[in-house]
């Protein structure tokens, strides 16, 4: 008995100690729980864990830990750690802790930015082929909040700040400001994940520029501004309910868009599900131009005809809603032709 009180009370002053030293030193917050436990013969997986806890708080690719620092533990390490970082930030902007301007005092933008470097860098860092999203993982984070009342991941301003750090994360990392942007918007949250946002990034780093993909862009603005007329829901119904669009259309310039949309859907969307080979979806794209261009000088989207409006615009939604999986290319609209 006495041997077992001295073991509880050695392992108590070791509590107090590691309290005491993070309380002065407060880069030792995890680092010390590994070393005690590495100490007492917990294996590599345990240990490790423990001392990268609260790692990372940077974004940039070289940020630690790396993969060698981590060795066995970087599966159970990247799991804990996630799963505290996701629950602490929505946990904090539930209970109304939330930044604000430069005011951060409980260093929730900083779990923000190691949630993200832990899911741009995980295949790296960890030699896993997993690939999670943002989105599914922000709400599986909520279910235990859920029951209080006036829960609402969006009225609490908690979708806007993991795209703000979503975004910050991948600007970190030297992408073009504006492609980051079109890539980082709310359409594809829920099935873009950070390591395919990079593969994107990367891919349209040597493309967007071209004189092709700048007038899609400008072209898909006046796109997006005339398809907004035809309500997102009100668009799904009739997408799954409503007549065959094709039975619609008579135009030529209509029915070439129509089958240009049928023609490149299959290589983009085969894209976005394996989250690859985004530089031929992207060419893919492109190829739109064209058609989109003589679509809407030879058409007038509205008419006094209500059904055949509603067919174009709902065309035009079809296209939209299309490219969307890859990104807001609108967002790559030089200033200079914005107003176009």
């Amino acid at each position: 008995m006495r041997a077992q009180l001295t073991d509880v009370e050695s392992r108590l002053a070791k509590a107090d100690l590691t309290t005491d030293m993070v309380r002065e030193f407060t880069e030792l917050q995890g680092t010390m729980g590994g070393i005690y436990a590495r100490h007492e013969g917990e294996p590599e997986e345990v240990w490790k864990a423990m001392y990268f806890h609260y790692l990372p708080i940077g974004v940039e690719a070289d940020a630690p830990p790396s993969r060698a620092q981590l060795g066995q533990a970087a599966v159970t390490w990247a799991a804990v750690s996630l799963a505290d970082k996701l629950d602490s930030v929505v946990g904090l902007f539930w209970a109304g802790e939330r930044p604000t301007g430069s005011r951060d005092p409980l260093g929730v933008r900083r779990l923000g930015n190691g949630i993200f470097k832990i899911l741009i860098d995980l295949q790296t860092l960890c030699g896993v082929d997993a690939d999670p999203k943002v989105g599914p993982l922000v709400k599986k984070a909520a279910e235990g909040f859920a029951p209080f009342p006036g829960w609402d991941s969006e009225s609490l301003a908690l979708l806007p700040f993991i795209l703000e750090r979503y975004q910050y994360g991948l600007e970190q990392r030297g992408f073009d400001a504006r492609n980051v942007r079109a890539v980082v918007q709310s359409k594809a949250f829920d099935y873009l994940s950070p390591a395919r946002a990079v593969k994107l990034l990367t891919a349209m780093a040597g493309f967007v520029d071209s004189p092709e993909f700048v007038q899609l862009a400008v072209a898909f603005k006046r796109v997006k501004n005339l398809a907004k007329d035809l309500e997102e829901s009100e668009y799904r119904r009739l997408e799954e309910v409503g007549p065959d669009l094709r039975s619609l259309l008579r135009h030529p310039s209509e029915v070439a868009l129509l089958d240009q949309i049928d023609k490149r859907r299959p290589v983009i969307e085969g894209a976005v599900a394996i989250g690859d080979n985004y530089k031929r979806a992207l060419s893919e794209a492109s190829g739109f131009k064209p058609y989109v261009d003589r679509f809407l000088d030879d058409v007038r989207v509205k008419t006094d005809d209500v059904a055949l409006t509603r067919a174009r615009l709902r065309l035009l939604r079809r296209l939209e809603f299309l490219i969307l999986k890859l990104a807001d290319i609108s967002e790559i609209v030089p200033e200079e032709t914005r107003q176009v």
